[in-house]
């Protein structure tokens, strides 16, 4: 994947748990960084950048 197509799937993942508590958050992110440190970083990063006002 190109660099513009991880942080698409990053910013679409953190998007689509927006709307669950954080202990889901924080589970799914787990599970993404044993897929892929990297996606479970970029996901992490992704969420913390949508939920800044």
């Amino acid at each position: 994947m190109s660099a513009e197509q991880k942080q698409a799937l990053f910013d679409n993942t953190a998007r689509a748990l927006a709307g669950v508590s954080t202990p889901i958050q924080r589970l799914h992110i787990e599970h993404c960084t044993k897929a892929d440190p990297e996606y479970g970083s970029g996901v992490l990063q992704a969420l913390a950048a949508h939920k800044q006002p």
